[in-house]
């Protein structure tokens, strides 16, 4: 058992902090939060595993242990990137254009450190380099897509009141016009209306 989750246990972090992402809008009361830990936690993995290999230092070079210093902590950062931007929080794009420059900063890095590796050298530095080349190729391509993406789209995709079109309009209303008192109240009274509506229909059902 200990040996399965030392293998899988980031699969299983990203397979449910994905469920959780699509199922908030069915928990409305706690479901956002529960979705929040579980991409703060697998930020958390990324960046203690960023630290893990920095610190090892007989197995593995000191270029190798920078590369994957900075390779995970940019992954780290695409996570709360997304997570951000799946809810709509201020400065989520700002977040999400560092994890785009940091994702691409990287694999050119890479790329251009592989051309000075000695050729009896390559492929032992390919091994070492393909997983950190997978992670932050993948977060490069979904922080491109959170960032390109519309705003209502984003959040009708995984909002945790998507199924709610008032609610909807209202939310990405609100955060377009983040400066605009009027804009933003008229969300948070709607907020608080349905929040407690949900509460006592909860309560009835018990």
């Amino acid at each position: 058992m200990k040996k399965f989750l030392s293998r899988y246990f980031e699969y299983i972090l990203i397979a449910a902090t994905i469920a959780l992402l699509f199922m908030r809008s069915r928990m409305p009361l706690f479901g956002e939060r529960v979705s929040m830990l579980m991409f703060g936690t697998l930020s958390f993995y990324y960046l203690a595993s960023a630290v893990l290999v920095f610190l090892d230092k007989q197995r593995i070079g000191r270029i190798m242990r920078l590369m994957y210093l900075f390779g995970l902590w940019s992954v780290s950062i695409s996570v709360i990137g997304i997570m951000m931007r799946s809810l709509l929080m201020q400065h989520d794009k700002e977040l999400l254009v560092i994890c785009v420059s940091s994702g691409i900063g990287i694999l050119v890095y890479i790329w251009l450190s592989s051309r000075r590796v000695a050729p009896e050298n390559k492929e032992q530095y390919a091994y070492y380099v393909k997983p950190l080349i997978a992670r932050n190729a993948i977060a490069l391509i979904l922080s491109l897509g959170f960032l390109v993406g519309s705003n209502y789209g984003i959040y009708s995709m995984f909002g945790t009141h998507k199924f709610d079109p008032v609610y909807t309009e209202k939310v990405v209303n609100a955060y377009e016009h983040a400066d605009d008192t009027s804009i933003v109240n008229d969300f948070k009274r709607y907020d608080a209306s349905l929040n407690d509506s949900t509460g006592v229909e909860n309560r009835n059902a018990q």
